[in-house]
């Protein structure tokens, strides 16, 4: 259920510091840490001698010190160093090293073959970038399986019914909605026209009170990265001086029924006012912890395990974001194992397992 070659976020860069970090990826456990250049490393969260966490051992001399019996690793995964029995490094003293970089404010993890690595395929979140943005930053741990939140997000008309302080009275009867695909990215399109500005839009709306017409484009990215460019602008006004509120929705999965959600909440007005980016945060984290997270969450237990598609879910032409997504996702998983099935044995295996014990 995982596409392996491809790059998934691992944390925000301010969150990770002097002190290493641990997080299970696609099932692995990976030890995240900084060099004393500021370089990001990643390698296997456990210690090849008795299994201990090296993320929670401590920096030394740009090596991981295990907090068990002291070994060190670098950012390969070798054991460079043991205090024991004259410095002897045993056969097996290594983890596996994992390509790491650094881009749009995030820690991006290769999962797949380190040599297919390719930064190049690092989802294109460079709109988040832009110098007259401001914005906020967070995470949310989901108990479900990560396409169920792609689902959530490739159809944002749930806003109206499961978002009371977002959604809008008659958005189903003034919404319009299409889809396109691009290669690894399908666009999930959304206009409403001529509604009432929900809360958030009113907080920074500075055009005369009424309706406005709003867009709500939801870009997926395989495997999982989404990014939301959405805006409001004043009927029969200039599209380009619409309000602009780029949000990005990163997803990791963590195991096959949870998954690591990292968002952002950016806007082009009103940038100076601090209290308003701290206001904004703590209702957008209130929003996915209260209402989508226990939603997915919901859905997830009553799936009881099931296959979505065994489920015979009943489709809207609202899910056809939703749906081309995941047909694309299960196609690019398909091809991978494919590839993989043909590679010579031992190919593309992590160092560690190709050891003698």
């Amino acid at each position: 259920m995982f596409l392996k070659n491809a790059w998934y976020m691992a944390g925000w860069s301010e969150t990770l510091t002097e002190k290493p970090q641990g997080i299970r990826m696609l099932g692995e456990k990976i030890a995240l840490f900084r060099l004393e250049n500021g370089e990001v490393a990643a390698i296997g969260d456990r210690c090849p001698h008795r299994f201990a966490s090296l993320s929670g051992g401590v920096l030394v001399q740009n090596t991981l010190q295990c907090p068990y019996h002291g070994l060190r690793f670098d950012r390969s995964g070798a054991c460079v160093h043991n205090p024991h029995h004259g410095g002897i490094i045993p056969p097996g003293a290594v983890t596996r090293s994992y390509p790491v970089e650094e881009r749009h404010h995030g820690i991006w993890v290769w999962m797949g073959a380190p040599e297919a690595a390719d930064p190049a395929l690092i989802p294109d979140l460079s709109m988040l970038d832009a110098p007259e943005l401001v914005g906020t930053r967070g995470y949310l741990h989901v108990p479900a399986d990560y396409r169920l939140v792609i689902d959530n997000l490739m159809d944002l008309t749930h806003v109206n019914y499961l978002h009371p302080l977002l959604g809008i009275e008659d958005a189903a009867a003034n919404t319009r909605v299409s889809v396109e695909q691009e290669g690894r990215d399908v666009w999930s399109y959304m206009w409403t026209d001529g509604s009432e500005l929900p809360l958030l839009f009113q907080m920074l709306w500075r055009g005369p009170k009424g309706n406005a017409k709003m867009r709500g484009h939801m870009r997926w990215t395989a495997p999982a990265a989404l990014l939301l460019d959405s805006g409001a602008t004043e009927i029969g006004g200039d599209p380009g001086a619409s309000i602009f509120l780029p949000t990005a929705h990163l997803l990791t999965p963590e195991t096959e029924t949870s998954t690591h959600y990292f968002w952002t909440q950016y806007r082009d007005v009103l940038t100076d006012d601090a209290e308003l980016t701290q206001q904004i945060h703590a209702g957008v984290a209130h929003t996915f912890a209260t209402e989508d997270e226990p939603m997915i969450a919901q859905v997830a237990a009553n799936m009881d395990g099931q296959d979505f598609w065994d489920l015979r879910p009943a489709i809207l032409n609202t899910d056809a974001g939703a749906v081309r997504a995941r047909r694309l996702l299960a196609k690019l998983i398909r091809e991978e194992e494919a590839a993989a099935a043909k590679e010579p044995e031992g190919a593309g295996r992590p160092v560690e397992s190709a050891l003698p014990a």
